[in-house]
């Protein structure tokens, strides 16, 4: 029997999935400034959601969940562009297409640019569930003398570049005490990394990477699987990833059961010239 799919058309569903994406976005925050007081993190809740600044340049900084729980009006989203153009970045809004319509309205006479398209994906969990027909790799937890090893192989495997700065390594490896970050090896070398964070019975999925020589031997779908049943284990009812629209993480998702519940659309409007 067909477990009942999950419905694009569930308020609760979609606002439960984009907490638990800004939820992940501020533990990061905080983890990193509980490690440094003195840096420029920022963080403030407007309209429902949250707008996180870690540097100018961080794909942290951007403004998450925002208008999922009503209008956004002007005086929010000024006080939205304010706090990320004071600080020099632009303001990065990462909007769901099940957003409180205002948002769009308001973006739209702003004349953003449109930075990324990306699909959220989700699936039910069940305690004992068969997860045998997936891949299978030698995965480890991360500890947290690895956790920096871990942020490289990260960075590494979305930019696929090499030389990495110190400082972009210790945002990523801040490490909030909800985060599950895992290696898969390869020929007894770690080649792929994943990670996950657990709160309220939501599995959120990020952070899968594999470095390019070891890609298409099933690393991504073996750790997916391997979270999964960790998911499970933590009393998680629901997991969700955000992939990019028909890219491998996406069709790798999907064979692990996740099916394509809304949209999200990422934009930036650029600091005004003086």
């Amino acid at each position: 029997m067909l477990k009942p799919l999950l419905s694009s058309a569930d308020d609760r569903l979609i606002r439960r999935l984009e907490d638990g994406h800004a939820d992940s976005g501020i533990a990061f925050a905080r983890a990193y400034f509980d490690r440094h007081p003195d840096s420029e993190v920022a963080f403030e809740q407007i309209a429902g959601g949250w707008a996180i600044f870690q540097g100018v340049d961080s794909p942290l900084t951007q403004a998450l969940a925002m208008g999922m729980r009503g209008a956004l009006g002007p005086e929010e989203l000024a006080r939205l562009e304010q706090f990320f153009h004071s600080r020099g970045a632009p303001a990065v809004i990462d909007v769901s297409v099940m957003a409180d319509p205002s948002i769009l309205s308001l973006l739209q006479e702003k004349r953003p640019v449109i930075r990324e398209i990306s699909n959220v994906l989700a699936r039910r969990l069940e305690a004992g569930e068969d997860l045998s027909a997936y891949p299978s790799a030698e995965i480890e937890n991360v500890s947290e003398g690895d956790s920096k090893e871990w942020a490289h192989l990260v960075i590494r495997g979305f930019t696929e570049r090499d030389e990495i700065s110190a400082e972009q390594i210790d945002v990523v490896a801040s490490t909030p005490p909800h985060l599950r970050s895992y290696f898969a090896r390869a020929h007894g070398r770690r080649v792929a990394v994943a990670g996950m964070t657990v709160a309220e019975g939501l599995a959120t999925f990020f952070g899968d990477a594999t470095l390019r020589g070891s890609r298409r031997a099933g690393l991504q779908l073996a750790l997916i699987a391997h979270r999964l049943r960790q998911a499970a284990a933590a009393g998680c009812d629901l997991a969700s990833a955000s992939v990019i629209p028909g890219s491998a993480s996406h069709r790798n998702y999907e064979r692990a059961g996740f099916q394509l519940v809304y949209s999200r659309i990422q934009l930036a409007i650029p600091i005004p010239h003086q």
